[in-house]
């Protein structure tokens, strides 16, 4: 629990400073949430899914229980906006895409050692790219497959990922800009995200509870049944598991703003479940043994 409060506390700390700041100064919120999604979001990707150790031994099981958990909450956040009778498509990202940088990376590190960082980094890299795209698609709704080939961010994912398969590199004149400007983007996400919950509304509670369920619950059920179909084992069994109940991005929030699909909603989204990971990530790394 000591390990798990030191990466979550910094992570709230910037929020706390972004609520902070949205209190007592004039940012232009939009103009910092345009720049964290066109500009040190893609730098991000690509810096780390440039250099990501490629195994393609592993690859196939790991992609596929990263799409079978995304699918299962897709489909069960569907299912409830049909029941609710409602429209609201930013409900949708929340639910679906999970942190798979900023809270799995090191937790897998922490419980697992380097087997788990890699099987961790293929679900990220998994994520990152149907973030990127199948988001950005949901986010905008009509015309988004266009709004797909004009935004670097799916471009930052894809030249990221070829980079690593080709096993090449680039030169430091331009890998050094590039990995300056990723180095901006998680404090830069993270305050948007925090100036944006200076005007949270008490009316998006109930939908805010029922997705982060959705993302937490129906998540690890969802890894559950996959591991129990394919018999996944040993490592992959258990970071497959750990990334399944993991709260909602933040990179969820930029895209909601900019296409103004209940920033809100999502916003709450993230932090209730970046809240309640405080207690089922300890639950689920101790059952997962």
């Amino acid at each position: 629990m000591g390990s798990l409060l030191e990466t979550v506390g910094p992570v709230f700390s910037i929020v706390a400073l972004g609520w902070w700041l949205a209190g007592r100064s004039r940012m232009d919120l939009p103009t910092l949430s345009t720049l964290a999604l066109l500009v040190t979001s893609p730098a991000l990707m690509f810096s780390v899914l440039s250099g990501a150790e490629v195994d393609f031994e592993r690859w196939g099981v790991l992609v596929a229980g990263t799409l079978w958990i995304a699918l299962g909450t897709a489909a069960l956040a569907v299912l409830y906006l049909r029941f609710a009778g409602s429209n609201r498509r930013g409900l949708l990202l929340p639910a679906i895409f999970w942190n798979a940088g900023n809270l799995t990376l090191p937790l897998a590190r922490l419980a697992y050692g380097d087997p788990g960082l890699e099987a961790a980094a293929v679900i990220y890299v998994t994520i990152a790219i149907l973030n990127s795209t199948v988001g950005l698609w949901i986010a905008k709704g009509e015309n988004g497959l266009s709004e797909i080939v004009r935004m670097p961010l799916a471009y930052g994912s894809i030249g990221g990922l070829a980079l690593a398969i080709s096993g090449g590199t680039l030169p430091r004149l331009v890998m050094d800009p590039i990995e300056m400007l990723a180095a901006m983007a998680i404090p830069l996400l993270l305050l948007n995200l925090g100036m944006h919950l200076r005007s949270l509304a008490l009316r998006d509670i109930r939908h805010t509870v029922i997705v982060v369920a959705i993302r937490v619950a129906g998540g690890a059920i969802c890894a559950l049944l996959f591991i129990a179909q394919f018999g996944v084992t040993g490592v992959d069994r258990k970071v497959l598991l750990l990334a399944s109940i993991m709260p909602s991005a933040v990179i969820n929030v930029i895209i909601a703003q900019r296409y103004s699909r209940d920033p809100a909603l999502v916003a709450s989204a993230v932090v209730l479940g970046t809240l309640v990971s405080l207690v089922t990530i300890p639950l689920v790394l101790y059952f997962a043994g």
